[in-house]
């Protein structure tokens, strides 16, 4: 597996042991994601544990989202958009199948122009900081639907402030397909604030 000279896409029934042997830069990814990852750095335990461990199972060993953490392994790729696309077509494919209708547009597009977590904020993000604020970090399920329902309710010219350890880019793909702009600010190392306001033209 070592000088794999072809990258390929992570996916969830890989073990860590498989993903880290064929792509050790990765070990960084996995770390900023969650501190128990920290343990991959003892050599027993990445022997051991990381051998039978899929990246399904780690998601929920580190506390972080599936999704969010199979995009952020293959962007470090630089698969981010395979992966995207792949897991639209999932989506898609369920849909026709008649299968769990809140899944569409966990994952869909690209990386959206919207996105602005480096350079000047556009104008409207001042009025943004007076927005109502929802702390994703404290929460124990995948806060989709939540945010969700909350982007319901929100008119054009109104948004809201999401918090969380990283920039949740497949969640920000969707709202950016209900009419939402957004701007990423990232404040330290586990804490990003994305302002979002609807309807609202230009940066």
């Amino acid at each position: 597996m070592k000088g794999d000279p072809v990258k390929r896409l992570i996916r969830k029934e890989d073990t860590v042991y498989e993903v880290l042997t064929r792509y050790p830069e990765l070990k960084k990814v996995l770390q900023d994601l969650s501190p128990k990852f920290k343990k991959l750095d003892n050599p027993v335990a990445f022997n051991t544990v990381a051998r039978v461990t899929t990246l399904e199972r780690a998601a929920k060993i580190g506390g972080v989202y599936l999704r969010e953490m199979l995009y952020r392994l293959n962007d470090a790729l630089g698969l981010g958009d395979e992966y995207l696309s792949l897991e639209k077509a999932a989506i898609q494919e369920s849909l026709r199948s008649g299968e769990a209708l809140k899944k569409v547009g966990e994952l869909v597009g690209k990386r959206s122009p919207e996105s602005a977590s480096t350079g000047a904020p556009p104008a409207w993000v001042e009025t943004a900081r007076t927005f109502p604020t929802m702390d994703l970090r404290t929460l124990a399920e995948d806060p989709f639907d939540r945010v969700m329902k909350l982007a319901e309710g929100v008119k054009p010219g109104e948004g809201f402030v999401l918090v969380q350890s990283f920039e949740p880019i497949p969640l920000l793909a969707h709202l950016t397909q209900r009419g939402f702009l957004h701007h990423t600010e990232r404040i330290g190392s586990r804490e990003y604030r994305i302002y979002l306001i609807k309807g609202v033209g230009g940066h």
